[in-house]
């Protein structure tokens, strides 16, 4: 997988804009259920940060062969961006000063710097995220606190018209 991944074009946090962020576990979750995933949806440029991808490689081994063999053909196949942000999983320090770089209240409103990470990343370069975590990034509250950003949480890619 490591292999597939390497061969993905990377954008530097900087250089991104008006993405599709997919966390961690909505990848799982969709290729848990599906085939495939859409590698683009009309005009909409798929993408996720180095973050989630670090995520993914250490849960990689406990997902179901089939799922294994998705994410990898996914990625193989896909124009799928990777967002290169400056911090790694495990790293909670790192991890907190990244997302206070951005918005000093964020973890406030996502209480896990992991979690916040994406966030963090989606209003740097202002993309809208697809999750499945219901309990940190798909509440009210974040939403609320990401209405003046124009930033939206979703929890499937319906609203692309896929």
């Amino acid at each position: 997988m490591r292999e597939v991944l390497a061969r993905c074009r990377h954008v530097r946090l900087g250089c991104a804009s008006n993405l599709v962020l997919l966390d961690t576990c909505f990848f799982i979750n969709f290729l848990e259920h599906h085939p495939v995933m859409p590698d683009v949806c009309g005009n909409a440029k798929l993408a996720t940060t180095s973050f989630n991808i670090d995520e993914l490689l250490f849960v990689e081994h406990r997902l179901g062969h089939d799922v294994r063999a998705r994410l990898r053909d996914f990625f193989r196949d896909s124009q799928m961006l990777i967002v290169d942000v400056p911090v790694v999983p495990g790293d909670r320090e790192a991890e907190r000063s990244f997302v206070n770089s951005i918005d000093d209240k964020l973890l406030a409103n996502v209480h896990d710097p992991s979690d916040a990470v994406l966030i963090a990343a989606a209003i740097r370069t202002g993309s809208c995220i697809v999750t499945r975590d219901k309990h940190h990034l798909f509440t009210v509250q974040l939403e609320g606190f990401l209405r003046p950003y124009g930033i939206r949480v979703y929890k499937d890619l319906k609203f692309l018209g896929s």
